[in-house]
């Protein structure tokens, strides 16, 4: 059978690309029994407009809602809106733990980095372009583009970034919508309602709503024992903690405060993982028997 794959979802509706065009599809009530919900990017089989069978995942996200990704363009604005540093390493993190390569584009660079977000992530082992979206002054779009080319790429970051905009310049035939931040709230309006897959650069992207600066609650790692792997600098610090059950939280002896007190690892980075730290909490094993 040749590759189906659900390039957007609506109210129920799936939209499947097929060889021969795309159809609309709504799927076996037996998928909602088992409390499993299509996503796009999912690779399916059809028959007579009904997704019948959901073939395995190489991973998936809850949020944004998609699945079968291999980059994630996590794309911050230097300004208007502030970054949300807390949203952004959570999304790292989030990357990691379901290894997608994490790029970051820093967008809006005409304006002033008033949080030093760059320098921040500056030095992380993670590929990082400085751009405009508006106008690429900055020559990035043709770098991009050949990230995405063979890849499913999904673009991730907060309302009023410039996602569709950044589309918008990797492609100019896709047109998409694209909206002002609100002076009043200092947040983007969200211009993307849902989650589409579109083929562009030899590849395809996801492009996907922005989440808001204060209701991004969503965190899919439950085993915090894990979370120090989903930190790639931390993993680069040589040596052993002094306890075996370091949380790197506050322990003495740890090799992880021992470079933050060294400048070799960035405050705001630990703050922040700190804060994951206790919002996973402690395993209860009892929900697991």
């Amino acid at each position: 059978m040749t590759e189906q794959r659900i390039i957007k979802g609506v109210g129920g509706l799936y939209t499947v690309k097929t060889q021969t065009g795309n159809i609309n599809c709504r799927a076996r009530g037996i998928f909602r029994n088992k409390n499993i919900t299509p996503l796009v990017g999912d690779k399916v089989e059809t028959e007579n407009g009904i997704i019948t069978k959901i073939l395995p995942r190489k991973n998936f996200l809850i949020r944004p809602p998609c699945a079968n990704i291999d980059k994630m363009f996590l794309v911050v604005a230097m300004n208007n809106p502030l970054p949300n540093l807390y949203m952004l390493d959570k999304m790292l993190a989030i990357a990691y733990y379901h290894k997608i390569k994490p790029i970051l584009i820093f967008n809006k660079a005409d304006l002033k980095d008033e949080l030093n977000t760059e320098a921040i992530y500056r030095n992380l082992p993670i590929e990082q372009y400085v751009l405009s979206a508006t106008d690429d002054k900055f020559n990035v779009a043709e770098k991009l583009r050949k990230q995405i080319k063979n890849n499913t790429v999904v673009m991730s970051g907060l309302s009023g970034v410039g996602k569709s905009s950044l589309m918008n310049l990797l492609d100019k035939n896709l047109a998409l919508k694209t909206g002002n931040v609100s002076e009043k709230l200092l947040r983007g309006k969200h211009t993307t309602r849902h989650v589409e897959l579109f083929e562009l650069a030899g590849g395809h992207i996801l492009d996907t709503p922005g989440f808001s600066n204060l209701l991004f609650e969503y965190f899919d790692i439950k085993d915090r024992s894990i979370l120090a792997e989903c930190f790639p600098e931390f993993s680069a610090i040589e040596g052993s903690c002094r306890f075996t059950d370091c949380t790197h939280t506050k322990e003495p002896g740890c090799r992880i405060i021992n470079a933050l007190k060294e400048g070799k690892i960035q405050k705001s980075r630990h703050e922040n993982y700190c804060r994951m730290y206790e919002e996973i909490g402690p395993k209860e094993e009892w929900k697991d028997k």
